[in-house]
């Protein structure tokens, strides 16, 4: 199971990533992706990875809004869902039959004055979602505090990241500030969807099947977030280097829950293991 930012990686990392990953088929391995991402929404993300493997589909991969969009079905969801994140990733709920609150608001309106109007709260919002918006506010941040104030809305994160890669050279501030300013303000705690949170992992389980999570592989670049999630449930780990952690952040952990069962410089270095073990 795969959770790696292919982005990031250079055209001889990306060619040593595909020799990997066509050997452990070869192997008879059966790969998924599971990706804290979701703003490139679910069909942005399975045509990316085609662009790796023509044989993904729908059904290999999983973001944290599968699993939020489960628990809405389950609950009988029938208000309007508040969501901070992309159009693509808002395409989803809508396609899931979910009605979306407007968030867009009077950009030309700068005054302190004019944030009390911003406060009242909406009977029909019956769920914040807080993923990763790219066209984040600060009156969408105080939309959220109004409708939390109803204790029944439903307050829910995707991911959580303090730090996402804009580009090979570039990372980003992730949603986790902004999350937990809503929490400080409205003393509220979310349900997490994202990873390392045990309700995508059930939801993993549920939509893999998986009777023993120690018979899985679980690959990611991010101590915090990957390996903390493989750890806490019980899958082998792997993590590379090719992403969000360093070699000095390895050095430096600090719980036994972020120590991989393994590590590599990057994925790619599993080709040349196995076919030197394996002679393939």
């Amino acid at each position: 199971m795969i959770s790696k930012d292919l982005s990031a990686l250079s055209s001889s990392e990306m060619k040593d990533f595909l020799n990997s990953f066509d050997t452990l088929k070869q192997c008879g391995k059966v790969i998924h992706f599971v990706s804290n991402n979701d703003g490139y929404g679910t069909m942005g993300m399975v045509n990316a990875l085609k662009n790796y493997d023509a044989e993904v589909e729908v059904v290999d991969l999983i973001t944290p809004s599968q699993a939020i969009i489960s628990f809405l079905k389950k609950v009988k969801f029938n208000k309007q869902l508040y969501i901070l994140g992309t159009s693509a990733m808002k395409e989803d709920y809508q396609n899931a039959g979910f009605v979306l609150a407007n968030t867009k608001h009077n950009e030309n309106e700068d005054s302190l004055k004019v944030l009390s109007k911003y406060t009242d709260d909406d009977p029909n919002i019956g769920a914040v979602i807080c993923s990763y918006d790219v066209h984040l506010s600060n009156i969408k941040v105080i939309r959220c505090t109004a409708f939390l104030r109803r204790p029944e809305v439903y307050f829910i994160t995707g991911p959580t990241d303090k730090k996402f890669h804009a580009n090979k050279m570039a990372s980003v501030p992730g949603p986790y500030f902004y999350q937990h300013a809503i929490m400080e303000v409205t003393g509220r705690v979310p349900q997490e969807f994202g990873k390392p949170s045990k309700n995508l992992h059930e939801y993993i389980t549920t939509s893999f099947n998986i009777k023993d999570s120690s018979r899985i592989l679980f690959v990611g670049d991010s101590i915090t977030q990957d390996i903390k999630f493989g750890r806490t449930y019980g899958y082998q780990t792997l993590l590379v280097f090719t992403g969000i952690t360093s070699h000095s952040d390895f050095k430096n952990i600090e719980t036994d829950d972020e120590v991989p069962n393994y590590y590599l410089n990057s994925f790619g270095d599993l080709y040349q293991i196995i076919k030197s073990k394996l002679d393939i």
